[in-house]
């Protein structure tokens, strides 16, 4: 089936011509405020993902939560906007930074096409709920429940994306408290979730799950780094692109309407264009601090003692992998699914990741 066209980004205030990022210096206030945000923060975050998850259990016993609580022709399952008959991605587009010139790997895809891949990879989870006849069962095809998968539908028709270049580019973004102000009064105004998304794909999973952990550390709300690499970077799962949610709990408005069957309320139109992101920003932190770099580093322990199931919730890993089991069972039992976060002394240590384009999230 040929793939629908993809439309150009429009309504975005003009940007200046790419420059290396020169953060600004770090006030006094800044140094001494930062531990006490960063300590509220990661306590609000945990409390967050926990209810979070009790939400995701709940609507995954739901029997109105099947194959089929949504149609295939659906825009939660389609990205198809009702009101241009195109997708709806490119208009949900919020801040886009100017590109650089040089990327360490192949030069990314143009704005458009990134953004298209993410929503076209989300949308492909929705469908593969959506069919009824006969249901695709859980296992390698469709790796995710019902319900976790509806919820991919809201993220890609109503949630926001964020551009940058790299980790570095978003750094200098959100080390900026008024950007992180403009973050927060989207979530808080728009209800919509949000998605921050890097064009380079090649890059360190060291770092990402560095970043990750820069970013709950500025919100309290839960963040799940996905890639395109062949291992997992923490709680993650694959992506097209690197790519973060922050996962501000809006995801739980729109499928308590799905549940509830109020149809015509799925659908919302696309984010007005310039009422967000329209200031200069420049932040502070070049460089991650040892508590983010600890954080990352604790979480990655936790994950490598589930064993086989790594940071997989929901569904269990030899069911849907069965490949990954066999290696599993063949390194005696030493092999995880996700890469190893070093210690918070440590500097990036890339582990050979390699980026693929993902077949199914998992």
């Amino acid at each position: 089936m040929t793939a629908p066209p993809v439309p150009t980004i429009h309504g975005l205030r003009a940007q200046e011509a790419w420059s290396p990022p020169v953060f600004r210096p770090r006030t006094l206030v800044a140094r001494l405020r930062y531990p006490l945000r960063w300590a509220s923060n990661w306590v609000c975050s945990n409390l967050h993902s926990g209810y979070g998850s009790l939400r995701v259990a709940l609507f995954m016993a739901s029997p109105r939560l099947r194959a089929g609580a949504l149609a295939a022709d659906h825009p939660w399952a389609t990205g198809i906007s009702p009101w241009t008959g195109e997708p709806v991605w490119t208009e949900n587009v919020l801040y886009a930074t100017p590109r650089k010139p040089r990327w360490s790997g192949p030069a990314p895809d143009e704005d458009e096409v990134i953004v298209a891949r993410i929503g076209r990879f989300l949308t492909s989870m929705v469908q593969r709920s959506a069919v009824t006849d006969p249901e695709i069962p859980q296992g390698p095809r469709r790796r995710m429940p019902h319900a976790v998968n509806f919820i991919h539908g809201t993220v890609q028709f109503n949630g926001g994306f964020l551009l940058f270049n790299d980790f570095l580019d978003a750094r200098y973004h959100f080390s900026d408290d008024a950007f992180v102000r403009e973050v927060r009064r989207f979530a808080r105004q728009e209800r919509r979730e949000l998605t921050v998304v890097m064009r380079e794909r090649h890059h360190d999973p060291t770092e990402f799950a560095w970043f990750t952990a820069f970013l709950r550390a500025r919100f309290p709300w839960w963040a799940n780094p996905n890639g395109p690499t062949d291992k997992r970077v923490l709680w993650g799962t694959p992506s097209p692109y690197p790519a973060v949610n922050l996962i501000n709990g809006s995801w739980i408005l729109d499928m308590d309407r799905l549940r509830a069957g109020r149809m015509e309320e799925l659908v919302r139109p696309p984010v007005p264009a310039g009422r967000y992101f329209q200031g200069s920003y420049r932040g502070d932190q070049p460089d991650y601090s040892f508590l983010e770099r600890f954080h990352a580093w604790g979480e990655g322990l936790i994950i490598r003692a589930f064993r086989f199931q790594g940071g997989m919730m929901f569904t269990r890993r030899r069911r849907i992998d069965p490949r990954a089991w066999e290696k599993y069972l063949a390194s005696g039992r030493r092999w995880r699914p996700g890469y190893r976060v070093p210690g918070p002394f440590a500097g990036p240590a890339p582990e050979g990741a390699e980026t693929r384009d993902p077949g199914e999230a998992s």
